[in-house]
């Protein structure tokens, strides 16, 4: 059956990015269609006349996938790019290494910090994930220099709720709580903003010695070691996208 569809559309259906990515690899001339080099997203095709259709040379199956979730414990040090100039260190490129060709990965995290990262091959799932609309919860182990005494921190996660104002943006989390000996801050966010976590603490005059992310919706990092990659399985899977689709009418 024939049907038409945007460039950028089908990369990003087949390849499991986002519009934003499938929209920039495409810009940066990565997509090839039928042999060819082709650097517009929103040139409309007709299904049916395309043979082929490649992505930084590897080949784009263009029958359904299936969509599949797994976790990764990214390790310090590990870049949050499919490819950087200054630095091999990256996640795309472990991706390509260990297989996961059409992979990306949901949310981001510095290369100083650690911890969950969600692999999929699935588009709309990863948009869901990041978009601030779908409100999905992560959740951070939080280790600053110098902690405060109990009651102050509680202070200042009550603050942090309620919400801060940072470069023009309105900071805050959905919960946190003290945990553990030594003891640590374990923050919950439903947006992501860049460097928030970093931000509110450096708000509050404490510097964040060591950020690693435990959660992303229901899903939890567990024991995995750092640098192992493991698939959700289908509890995990089932619970994570009744998660994103429970916040869609935000």
């Amino acid at each position: 059956m024939t049907q038409k569809m945007k460039l950028w559309r089908l990369v990003a259906e087949h390849a499991g990015l986002s519009r934003r990515k499938a929209q920039a690899l495409i810009d940066a001339g990565e997509v090839e269609l039928n042999g060819a080099g082709v650097r517009e997203p929103f040139l409309t095709l007709e299904t049916t006349t395309v043979e082929t259709l490649r992505l930084r040379g590897h080949p784009i199956c263009l029958t359904a996938p299936e969509h599949r979730i797994y976790k990764y414990h990214k390790p310090q040090g590990v870049l949050c790019s499919h490819d950087d100039p200054h630095t091999g260190n990256t996640l795309g490129r472990l991706l390509r290494a260990e297989g996961f060709i059409g992979y990306t990965w949901a949310g981001r995290l510095d290369a100083d910090a650690e911890g969950l990262v969600l692999l999929t091959n699935d588009g709309a799932l990863v948009n869901r994930l990041t978009h601030p609309r779908y409100g999905v919860e992560k959740t951070y182990q939080v280790i600053v220099a110098s902690l405060p005494p109990p009651r102050e921190v509680t202070r200042l996660l009550e603050a942090m709720r309620r919400g801060i104002v940072d470069a023009g943006e309105t900071l805050r989390i959905t919960g946190g709580r003290l945990s553990g000996r030594p003891p640590r801050v374990i923050v919950t966010l439903a947006e992501g903003r860049k460097h928030e976590v970093k931000r509110l603490f450096a708000h509050a005059g404490l510097t964040v010695a060591r950020l690693r992310r435990v959660g992303i919706g229901p899903v939890r990092l567990g024991t995995l070691p750092p640098g192992d990659i493991a698939r959700l399985d289908a509890d995990e899977t089932d619970r994570l996208r009744r998660a994103c689709d429970s916040g869609s009418t935000r």
